[in-house]
């Protein structure tokens, strides 16, 4: 019998998403664009999807830089971004031995970092503008645990890498951005530069990886173990940020 192969779910959506962007272009097709390059951040919320949501269950929150140069006059503009968010948090209060009456904090943070090649589609034109992006690179996963004082002090006295891994990822997004603020003048040099607030969401596939979740350092009495997960590591976002045209 001849066996069929199957296409993974994630590499559809980004062919789809390649396809969109590709129409997206055409109506800037033949406009010139005066500007040169684009900077900002964003700040937003993080959804685990497909298995990562399976082993997760937990949304989380994160930022984002980004700087981007405009290719030419045409309407695509290449840069990077780095991401940090958080997808898990918990905190547990210990006594050391001989000190019981002093508590000390413990806090675990489960984080993702990606460093990604940015391109984005966006004629510039108006108060409200669309822009589709496209986006590929790296995610790093990690666990940290911290200690600080007690209830009252929230200093950090030591903290250490738990567990981390590697991974690739890619994905698409759409936005709007609505201006807030141009430069002054008529002179077309400086024609849609300005201050601009930015909606956007993102589907972001992410490669195999290892990681810890909350419950995943269990802790008896002096020692501890992990129970890693392993699973695809894709995700779903929502941000607002500024960016400046420039």
């Amino acid at each position: 019998m001849r066996k069929t192969m199957k296409i993974p779910e994630r590499l559809v959506w980004i062919g789809l998403a390649a396809i969109f962007l590709l129409f997206a272009a055409r109506p800037a097709l033949g406009q010139s664009f005066r500007t040169r390059g684009l900077a900002g951040f964003s700040l937003g919320g993080l959804f685990p999807t497909g298995a990562f949501n399976d082993h997760v269950s937990q949304e989380g929150y994160g930022l984002a830089g980004y700087y981007a140069r405009r290719i030419g006059a045409g309407p695509l503009l290449v840069g990077v971004e780095f991401s940090y968010s958080e997808y898990g948090h918990s905190r547990r209060v210990e006594y050391l031995e001989g000190i019981p009456e002093v508590g000390v904090k413990v806090d675990t943070t489960n984080s993702i970092s990606q460093g990604l090649l940015l391109l984005r589609l966006q004629p510039l034109r108006g108060r409200v503008t669309s822009f589709v992006e496209a986006l590929a690179g790296v995610g790093y996963l990690w666990t940290e645990s911290a200690i600080g004082g007690g209830d009252d002090d929230d200093g950090t006295l030591a903290s250490e890498t738990n567990f981390d891994d590697w991974t690739w990822t890619a994905g698409v997004g759409a936005g709007i951005s609505f201006r807030l603020w141009k430069w002054s003048g008529t002179d077309a040099d400086i024609a849609g530069r300005g201050a601009f607030l930015e909606l956007k969401a993102r589907y972001m596939a992410g490669g195999q990886a290892e990681y810890l979740k909350k419950g995943s350092i269990i802790v008896v009495g002096n020692e501890y173990s992990f129970t890693p997960e392993r699973s695809a590591t894709s995700t779903f976002t929502v941000q607002a940020g500024l960016t400046w045209f420039f």
